[in-house]
């Protein structure tokens, strides 16, 4: 059952999500909320990022939901809805597979080479969703939505979507 709820203000878990056993850094796709991990995509960090790459005047209030063990957080934007997305897994080979899978149906679909992979699975589509799996993480940035071209300096939903991701796997580093 998918459990829509208001991020949290304060960029972490909200109060019914801090006892949950992802907490302590391992997924199993508990049912009680995302982990913290999971819920940066809705956080402070995140949404102030996305303020400074679009130029707008106030950080975005985006709405989340937590069904299945995955966490989807939703901006909407001025130029259409920006998704981001963590499947949680119980290993980093699920995830990797989350991965590949968030961007496969897409035309064009490709893994992510070389340096700009991180060194670690990612995949893109030039419709503008990027995935990257990083631990049991699949984390989806779907940018397909917006209109283009995206924000003041007019970059791709690709660029933006690209850009959001490495901006999450930058917290996740930390």
């Amino acid at each position: 059952m998918a459990q829509a709820t208001a991020a949290p203000a304060s960029g972490g878990p909200s109060a019914s999500t801090a006892s949950d056993p992802a907490a302590s850094g391992g997924t199993s796709g508990a049912t009680t909320g995302p982990s913290p991990a999971a819920a940066m995509v809705c956080g402070d960090e995140i949404r102030a990022r996305i303020a400074q790459i679009l130029a707008l005047g106030a950080a975005p209030v985006p709405s989340s939901t937590w069904t299945g063990g995955l966490y989807t957080c939703t901006y909407r934007l001025p130029q259409g809805d920006l998704v981001l997305s963590v499947q949680e897994s119980a290993e980093p080979a699920t995830a990797r597979t989350d991965a590949q899978a968030a961007v496969a149906a897409l035309p064009g679909a490709a893994p992510i080479e070389g340096l700009a992979n991180l060194g670690l699975p990612g995949y893109q589509a030039p419709a503008g969703r990027v995935s990257f799996a990083k631990d049991t993480f699949a984390l989806t940035v779907d940018a397909t939505a917006l209109r283009e071209p995206v924000g003041p300096h007019g970059i791709s939903r690709g660029s933006l979507a690209y850009q959001v991701a490495t901006d999450v796997l930058a917290c996740w580093s930390e």
